[in-house]
């Protein structure tokens, strides 16, 4: 089973949102490789405008070009309304931090009451933070 996620990249330019059809967990390790939410994030942005030059529009541009590897081609894709998903089960929303050397996240988790779909701030900070923090906590197998 998949864990899908929308990514939606937040700056003068408007919002643009990106899904993604699997390993939308912020992270996870099996002492081997590396996966989730955090790093696809870090490989849009080795593809990015350097900081402090941040453009959303560009920024979701290099999300896509970083991250739609597989076989399967319908596995990234822009979409409009980041909320018309409802298989996903994480929503990352990505700024430019400030001061903007690195950019900052904030991770939703879905949360399901009844019938009735929210989203739960999980954690937020500067994208580097936050992955180092994960890699603390979820130690390779």
């Amino acid at each position: 089973m998949s864990t899908r996620a929308v990514y939606t990249f937040t700056g003068s330019q408007g919002d643009f949102h990106v899904y993604k059809h699997h390993d939308g967990y912020p992270y996870a390790s099996d002492g081997v490789s590396e996966a989730g939410g955090l790093l696809w994030i870090k490989k849009a942005k080795a593809l990015a405008w350097d900081l402090p030059e941040f453009q959303s529009d560009e920024f979701a541009a290099a999300f896509v070009a970083a991250n739609k590897t597989r076989p399967n081609r319908g596995d990234v894709y822009l979409t409009e309304d980041p909320l018309s998903h409802a298989d996903a089960e994480y929503w990352y929303k990505i700024k430019k931090a400030t001061p903007a050397l690195d950019v900052w996240v904030d991770v939703y988790q879905a949360n399901y009451t009844g019938r009735i779909k929210t989203f739960d701030l999980i954690m937020d900070g500067a994208l580097s933070d936050l992955l180092t923090s994960e890699r603390v906590r979820r130690p390779a197998a």
